[in-house]
């Protein structure tokens, strides 16, 4: 009796180390971005899991003052991809930002009439799960469901800068001014 106890404190001990591990950072790996009104900004990201098979269904920006759009980029058609052990997939993903070949989470357009300062929000991860990949020709959606619409967050901001207004503009009006002053009729 006494061994079973111990075997299964034992067994309860092992079991949570060796539970599914899914993970998901942001690149910047604080979450912070920045730019100007009008600005297209955006983050990479890095996601892992190292059991089943994971796929990401969506991603969106949620805060309750948004200066500006988000563009989901992760679970478009183009950008298919299956996180897992084996079988076509790898167990960690990640891409960068690029706006322009469309990699990375998704884009923040901050609105040209943004109001400066910073929005904090959570960048929220919706995925699936299967117990076999999708690439498998195997592969069954209806016997190999493990769950849908399963949720990772990550925190998020989005920081609006003023454009400075250059030195070569105050420059330029202070001659301006000096031209002014200089041009004032003479009186004797």
């Amino acid at each position: 009796m006494m061994k079973r106890i111990f075997l299964l404190a034992g067994l309860l001990f092992i079991l949570p180390s060796t539970q599914a591990s899914t993970a998901f950072q942001l690149e910047p790996a604080n979450g912070a971005i920045a730019g100007y009104r009008g600005d297209t900004v955006g983050w990479g990201f890095l996601l892992t899991n190292t059991q089943n098979f994971l796929v990401v269904t969506g991603a969106e920006f949620q805060s309750s003052s948004s200066p500006g759009t988000f563009t989901d980029f992760i679970s478009a058609p183009d950008n298919f991809f299956v996180v897992g052990p084996g079988f076509g997939a790898s167990t960690a993903w990640g891409q960068s930002f690029d706006d322009s070949n469309q990699t990375g989470l998704g884009r923040f357009k901050i609105a040209d009439d943004a109001a400066q300062g910073t929005s904090y929000g959570q960048i929220v991860l919706t995925y699936d799960l299967f117990a076999r990949s999708p690439f498998n020709p195997a592969f069954d959606p209806d016997t190999d469901t493990l769950s849908n619409g399963n949720v990772l967050t990550a925190n998020a901001s989005i920081t609006v800068n003023t454009v400075p207004i250059p030195a070569a503009f105050w420059l330029f009006a202070s001659a301006l001014a000096g031209l002014g002053i200089s041009r004032r009729p003479y009186r004797r």
